[in-house]
């Protein structure tokens, strides 16, 4: 009798335990889900994860020219930086200096004045109705656009990190 309720203990502790086990899995698994589908902002040792789902807040037009010097009309669905920034505690007064980096680890350098200007910058998530991709096939991601530039070389695709200084 004794030696049953031990053995009937120690399946209940095996079973809490791989209960406890597999909730922490599938909790550590949307913590990463979450991460793929986010930008982190970065201001010296601090770092915020900002969800995509955030950042469509407004709907506006803008014109982009390539590197062919050919212009083009699109509408975008987003925030401008210097919003976001703000809504997460970082001064756009302050700002120096912004790099942007994409999953591929392309980027493009900003001075803080540009941060500043009106409806200059922006993350975007939808381009012409259509959601921005992610680097994978398949996933949703964002764009920084760059308005005025005489190319597009500092729209960055995939964008993940936004470094503040």
């Amino acid at each position: 009798m004794k030696n049953q309720k031990i053995w009937i203990i120690a399946c209940v502790c095996v079973l809490l335990a791989a209960t406890v086990g597999v909730g922490l899995y599938v909790r550590s698994s949307q913590a990463e889900k979450e991460l793929e589908n986010a930008i982190t902002l970065k201001l010296g040792d601090k770092s915020i994860a900002v969800a995509l789902s955030d950042l469509g807040k407004v709907d506006f037009e803008g014109e982009i020219v390539d590197g062919k010097g050919d212009h083009h009309a699109h509408t975008y669905r987003g925030i401008e930086l210097k919003e976001l920034l703000e809504a997460n505690g970082i001064k756009a007064a302050e700002i120096t200096e912004v790099t942007a980096e994409s999953a591929d680890q392309y980027t493009a350098v900003l001075t803080g004045d540009e941060i500043r200007e009106d409806a200059r910058v922006y993350v975007v998530i939808e381009m012409d109705g259509k959601p921005v991709s992610g680097i994978e096939d398949g996933t949703p991601g964002a764009q920084l656009v760059v308005f005025g530039d005489p190319n597009s070389r500092r729209n960055v695709r995939f964008l993940s990190i936004i470094t503040v200084k």
